[in-house]
């Protein structure tokens, strides 16, 4: 397989960004023969090396995606998420994610951010979009979360989010942050 190929196949996926793992498994290669095409195919500039572990198809890559490659499982949350839905109009620096673990990594000059959540509320879908090749929370969610980690949500306008979205996910999160939400939907700016 020549170096054309394995860029087409990369562009087929529909993905930005690749961990070797996942190299090997597209290309179905043995691990040094991934590893030596990938390497080659950045000398070529064919592929971007933006950290070690990650590679990208383009310097205009999903930094959603990326987050979800970094810690899997995880979904971007906080900021980013309001961001993405229009509630915020700041420009988008740092990826905020929700995981199963603490963790903090620097890739291309960006700082990705996890925070560990309980398994109950993490691992229950309602509230999370897929969306290209990453998974996002709801700007509901996204508030939710907010509340969870102690900290108020970054938006502009929170009179625009979904009230009876916000009402339904509640239930999934402890007493105190039902009461802030409550305060929210009771109380709208």
């Amino acid at each position: 397989m020549n170096n054309s190929h394995r860029f087409k196949i990369l562009v087929d996926s529909g993905r930005t960004v690749f961990t070797p793992l996942e190299l090997r498994m597209l290309w179905q290669e043995a691990e040094l023969n991934a590893k030596t095409s990938a390497l080659r195919m950045v000398e070529k500039k064919l592929l971007i090396r933006l950290g070690k572990g990650y590679y990208a198809l383009h310097k205009n890559y999903n930094a959603n995606e990326l987050a979800n490659r970094i810690v899997s499982p995880s979904y971007v949350s906080f900021q980013p998420a309001l961001a993405y839905a229009g509630l915020n109009f700041q420009p988008q620096g740092d990826i905020g994610s929700v995981a199963r673990i603490n963790k903090r990594k620097i890739v291309d000059g960006r700082l990705y951010t996890y925070a560990a959540m309980k398994p109950e509320i993490f691992f229950n879908t309602d509230g999370l979009i897929l969306r290209n090749g990453a998974a996002i929370a709801s700007p509901e969610r996204a508030v939710l979360d907010s509340f969870y980690f102690g900290f108020l949500p970054d938006a502009a306008d929170l009179s625009k989010l979904n009230m009876t979205a916000l009402k339904r996910l509640v239930v999934l999160y402890p007493r105190t942050v039902q009461k802030k939400a409550r305060n929210l939907y009771e109380n709208p700016l």
